[in-house]
């Protein structure tokens, strides 16, 4: 079943959606749809540190919590995951020593999405892990100062072809949502590429 959240953000089933921002998004998400929960197994994953499960109502709907602290044990837990709903709240600090897990993790989660369940990944950053996971994502809601992130891929290119970089004007852009099929549109192609190609 798909899930409606606040700000019109979809999470369809059966699908992997991205989340990367603020964490008081994932935390309404998941508070406005305890009452779906209720009636579908609901795991949450994340390490040592949580930023929302603090903030989460476990009077309204319970849910499991299980903790991984090594990529192999965010495998394992994907691997065993028996629940409709697969909730992870991303720590980079689990794929800093060996990035070449990160395809086998990745590959996990789209094997359970298609056969399993619906998963969410909130993280509050981007970075290696979670741009190829914007790659294999159905759905990806990124909540940015555009601005920066325009100036920033301006600048790249600027170096390459003019050397020492000149002073440039931002345009203020806002974009909350991104799916797939939108993802080269609207002026931003150079802007997006920058974020899902994988910085290897």
């Amino acid at each position: 079943m798909d899930l409606e959240w606040p700000g019109d953000i979809c999470i369809p089933e059966r699908t992997i959606t991205v989340i990367i921002g603020p964490s008081s998004i994932l935390e309404e998400g998941l508070n406005s749809s305890s009452g779906i929960m209720r009636r579908y197994p609901f795991l949450y994953v994340c390490s040592n540190y949580s930023a929302v499960l603090p903030n989460l109502h476990r009077t309204s709907f319970e849910f499991s919590v299980r903790r991984g602290f090594t990529s192999d044990q965010m495998a394992t837990i994907i691997n065993e995951c028996d629940a409709t709903y697969l909730i992870i709240e991303h720590d980079p600090s689990l794929y800093e020593t060996d990035t070449k897990l990160i395809p086998s993790v990745i590959n996990r989660l789209k094997t359970f999405a298609r056969n399993e369940g619906t998963v969410v990944v909130y993280s509050r950053y981007l970075d290696r892990f979670m741009r190829h996971l914007l790659r294999a994502s159905g759905r990806a809601y990124l909540y940015a100062d555009w601005a920066n992130v325009i100036r920033n891929s301006q600048l790249k290119k600027q170096q390459k072809r003019d050397g020492p970089p000149r002073r440039i004007v931002s345009r203020q852009v806002r974009l909350d949502q991104v799916s797939r099929s939108e993802i080269k549109t609207e002026g931003l192609d150079s802007a997006l590429a920058d974020i899902i190609t994988p910085d290897e």
